[in-house]
């Protein structure tokens, strides 16, 4: 197997994985480490190395508040239960790097994975992650670091002011993940990869992350499909305040300077200067009455809007496309949100002369009724909002493959909770302490297989991992609105007609579409 490789920086050598037709090289340097005068600057290429740099250790993960493992919430048990023994600093601008291939010469697609985690947390080397058993599947794995929250998106008028002129203004966290895009696309020929079959893939704010990667231009034509796991940022223009919402620049400099000001610094040189875990403990301190995050700005040059604005326009990337979301999830009362027969009625006159045809539409008369809608397609945030994204994609004449997670999850009552699909497509089972069963076990088969073939031919349609022929899976359309219902198994579906979702988007056309 491919042990020992060159890349443009020198020399690295992996490891044999738990499989031995597997080679892992973790902690590959794709940056310099965005300390001292680095931090919050655009990420710089990576300095060339003497000798066999040894990639047997995962590197640090990024500053966060919290350092995962040590509270004893859901997710610690669930997600992170050795996150404790691992560091985190700034230094955290490296990938891990999963190979089959025995030689430079093998051309096999890539398969690159952003982790989640609110873009304020989260680590690319978490226990449901398992990209040695996807690697088997005959594509090559690449988890990508980044840097996160305060590190990652601060935006502040100092900032702007040092940038040079063309560069952009925050954002880092993003311009670390295209810079990594980059690095594999000049590098994985090394490590038996072909270039030119790069697919990217993210959950939560790693879905995020996706959407934002497809619609910048500074990603050219490097990216040949995507994978967004719950899920999609979306809006339809009669909202009050949307999840997919993105502050211009100016709104997040006031929000970073009210920030640093709040935790007495008094300018970016202060800031640049005070330790990075001294930050961090100030920021912990903020937000115990204030929670203070630090995400996505539309900065003009690598985001140039919002996602929705560049989905109702066309300005992505015309690439194939998977989308999924988990059932249980949509229910999580931040997720679905709620409405009452009041602000059923206020909604209603957001639409304008428009307002009596959306009311026979939806045909409310009570709170039941109003909340039922935020339950549903019509207006749940995942539900809705991915279905709509389908909508707009497959009326652009893209592919776009819809799933639902609706799978059995033993040891709790948490259902198809929110990453719960992860255990699945990494084929992961054997890593949680859930009492997983056989099922579930050919469930994952399944699913891992289907999201191999997408990255071997932008396709999930195929065989499983043992050759069994898989359940078809069309792509969504408008008169065939196809998904796939991960249930005990894969069972296609066709969704029913939702023509309060149709006057929904019908009106963020009207709303998000460029007026000529």
């Amino acid at each position: 197997m491919l042990r020992k490789v060159k890349v443009k920086n020198g020399m690295l050598q992996g490891l044999v994985g738990k499989d031995p037709r597997i080679t892992v090289f973790r902690g590959v340097p794709y940056a310099r480490p965005p300390v001292g005068r680095l931090r919050w600057r655009a990420p710089q290429p990576a300095t060339d190395w003497e000798g066999v740099k040894k990639c047997y250790e995962y590197a640090d993960m990024a500053m966060m508040r919290v350092h995962p493992g040590l509270d004893e919430d859901f997710y610690t048990k669930e997600l992170h239960p050795t996150a404790a023994e691992y560091g985190m600093s700034e230094d955290c601008l490296y990938l891990n790097i999963f190979t089959p291939a025995r030689t430079g010469q093998d051309n096999i697609p890539v398969f690159v994975y952003i982790h989640g985690g609110g873009l304020q947390d989260g680590y690319s080397y978490e226990v449901e992650f398992d990209p040695e058993r996807v690697a088997r599947r005959g594509v090559i794995v690449v988890m990508v670091g980044y840097r996160l929250g305060l590190f990652g998106f601060l935006a502040h008028p100092e900032i702007t002011a040092r940038t040079p002129k063309g560069g952009v203004v925050s954002n880092f966290g993003m311009q670390d993940q295209s810079m990594a895009i980059h690095w594999i696309y000049d590098n994985i020929r090394a490590f038996g990869g072909d270039p030119e079959r790069i697919v990217i893939c993210g959950q939560s704010a790693g879905a995020r992350s996706v959407q934002a990667q497809i619609c910048s231009s500074f990603n050219g034509n490097l990216i040949k499909g995507a994978i967004i796991q719950s899920g999609v940022s979306m809006m339809f223009g009669d909202e009050d305040r949307s999840m997919a919402y993105i502050p211009s620049l100016a709104e997040a400099e006031r929000y970073g300077a009210d920030f640093l000001h709040t935790i007495g610094i008094d300018s970016l040189e202060e800031a640049q200067k005070t330790d990075a875990y001294e930050l961090m403990r100030r920021l912990d301190e903020a937000c115990k009455t204030t929670r203070y995050t630090f995400g996505l700005c539309v900065d003009g040059k690598f985001v140039r809007e919002s996602a929705p604005g560049a989905y109702y326009n066309n300005r992505i990337a015309d690439i194939p496309l998977i989308v999924s979301i988990c059932q249980g999830e949509t229910q999580n009362p931040f997720i679905k949100g709620g409405m009452d027969y009041e602000a059923y009625q206020k909604r209603a006159e957001k639409y304008g002369d428009k307002k009596d045809e959306f009311m026979e539409l939806a045909r409310v008369t009570d709170d039941a009724g109003a909340d039922a809608l935020t339950a549903g397609d019509a207006f749940n945030t995942f539900l809705g909002g991915t279905r709509a994204f389908c909508e707009l994609r497959s009326a652009a004449g893209q592919r776009v493959y819809y799933c639902i997670f609706d799978h059995d999850i033993p040891g709790d009552d948490a259902g198809s909770f929110h990453g719960s699909e992860l255990w699945f497509m990494f084929d992961s089972l054997g890593n949680s302490w859930r009492p997983f069963a056989g099922k579930h076990y050919d469930l994952a088969r399944q699913v891992t297989s289907y999201w191999t073939n997408f990255v071997k031919k932008l396709d999930p349609n195929g065989t499983d991992y043992n050759g069994n022929p898989l359940p078809e899976w069309r792509p969504y359309q408008k008169e065939d609105k196809s998904v796939m219902r991960f249930t005990d198994a894969a069972v296609p579906a066709v969704l029913p007609a939702c023509p309060v979702l149709d006057f929904r988007l019908a009106f963020g056309k009207g709303i998000f579409t460029d007026k000529p």
